[in-house]
């Protein structure tokens, strides 16, 4: 694995995030798509996960339990609307499933070849700048992006 940083960009309503993964783009994608993988590495620091179900196809819904480092468990639900193996997952957060929207965003997650590695650009569409600024006071969501990849990082090394 190639040691560098995540790329952060702030743009209007988006956060981009890139990083450079010197594995093939399938083993990215999959480690990106696939439910066993993704209980293994999603999320910030000190956070663990249990998937309760997976539907990984346009229109399917994942949801699944982050589990907190605060003792809190945080239920979560995204539907994914444009997957194009192994190019990009397109998804939506629809909040913990259960009516509490308190997180509204997108993501589009791309994939891209670069020699015999891949390139990762995540970006987190929100409805609007304030949006953005309100999530990320409330949850710290720009270092919890950069901990989520750096987590995939982790995992991924001695995959490839």
């Amino acid at each position: 694995m190639i040691e560098n940083k995540t790329e952060t960009v702030i743009e209007e309503n988006t956060v981009v995030y890139k990083r450079y993964f010197d594995i093939p783009i399938d083993l990215l994608f999959e480690l990106w798509s696939s439910e066993e993988h993704l209980t293994q590495w999603w999320g910030p620091d000190g956070f663990t996960l249990t998937s309760k179900s997976m539907n990984f196809s346009n229109g399917g819904i994942w949801e699944f339990i982050m589990h907190g480092p605060d003792g809190h468990d945080y239920k979560n639900k995204i539907q994914f609307t444009d997957i194009k193996r192994p190019h990009y997952i397109c998804y939506k957060h629809l909040g913990d499933g259960e009516g509490d929207t308190d997180v509204n965003f997108q993501s589009k997650i791309i994939f891209e070849e670069a020699g015999k590695g891949t390139n990762l650009i995540m970006e987190q569409i929100f409805p609007n700048r304030e949006e953005l600024i309100r999530v990320n006071e409330k949850y710290g969501a720009i270092e919890g992006g950069k901990q989520h990849i750096g987590n995939l990082v982790r995992y991924a090394e001695g995959r490839g």
